[in-house]
């Protein structure tokens, strides 16, 4: 089975993080915090596990890297959060991957003190993120002051991509800055970008990220052969130019495809909502508008 356009995008975006230097990047130029200077980057680990519960995994995919700064130890929980909708429960569900990951260190060694976890959460959607970045926030503020000590409380660190302006993501002039920015154009607007990204992925020095984004805008693209690393740390400026024409215009058509297909399914969903109220059965809902009964059971 064909993977759909949504399911490519997602796939483009949980590599871009596979690179210690992505994360690099992303750290130094997104976290406004002193701790980042710090870090060991020659010696970053990436964990190899996951703490997305099932029924989260289509819409979101998490990273850990292991980092290293001043004899401490700290990790980082990246959060993709893929899908265009917001879950006003992301602190719930900070706290209960966060757990879980702690968990799964007290299994490994058991100790007094264990290292601090950053959360942190790319949302790559675009509207408007209004969820609280603290689980405190979710939850009722009690009349008697002596039970407030007893109220959880768990921060996350945000990256809305869509908050960004464009020429501030330019002025950053990294590889990673350059994907959100790339994220964010509109396709009749990315022309007069071209060049410029064209120049900074050229200047980009390490030739894993220029692999990376290689890779991450031709999936975009649909594209099904990608050019070997070499011809692109060979590539004059002009020649990159003329790639990210052509990649980025099918990536007009593909963004277009899945607004489509995300207003398709969203018209499906109102629909079966309505057939249920009116007492249809499943296997004639699923019949009518495409959806599966497992979804429609969600609903119901």
């Amino acid at each position: 089975m064909k993977k759909s356009i949504i399911q490519k995008h997602d796939a483009a975006y949980k590599y871009l993080f596979d690179f210690p230097g992505m994360v690099k990047q992303l750290l130094e130029n997104f976290v406004p915090m002193d701790w980042v200077k710090w870090i060991d980057y020659d010696k970053i680990e990436k964990v190899n596990a996951s703490f997305v519960r099932k029924n989260y995994q289509k819409k979101e995919s998490d990273v850990i890297y292991k980092l290293n700064f001043q004899n401490q130890t700290a990790y980082l929980y990246l959060l993709l959060e893929l899908q265009s909708t917001v879950d006003p429960n992301m602190p719930f569900r900070i706290q209960s991957y966060v757990n879980d990951f702690y968990e799964s260190l007290i299994k490994k060694s058991n100790q007094d003190r264990y290292p601090i976890v950053f959360p942190m959460v790319i949302y790559t959607g675009t509207r408007v993120w209004n969820v609280p970045e603290n689980v405190r926030d979710k939850i009722e503020i009690p009349k008697d002051s002596k039970l407030e000590p007893y109220i959880p409380s768990l921060k996350y660190f945000k990256i809305i991509i869509n908050e960004f302006k464009k020429e501030s993501l330019l002025k950053i002039r990294n590889t990673l800055a350059t994907i959100f920015l790339v994220e964010k154009l509109e396709e009749e607007e990315m022309e007069p970008y071209f060049k410029k990204i064209a120049k900074i992925i050229i200047d980009e020095i390490d030739p894993e990220l220029k692999s990376a984004f290689t890779n991450w805008i031709l999936r975009l693209a649909d594209s099904k052969v990608l050019p070997d690393i070499q011809v692109l740390l060979n590539s004059s400026e002009e020649e990159v130019y003329t790639m990210l024409s052509a990649t980025l215009e099918k990536m007009g058509k593909k963004r277009e495809r899945i607004g489509e297909k995300r207003g398709e399914k969203k018209k499906a969903i109102e629909t079966a909502k309505n057939m249920l109220k009116k007492g249809y059965d499943m296997k004639t809902i699923a019949e009518l508008t495409g959806l599966t009964q497992e979804t429609i059971q969600k609903l119901k």
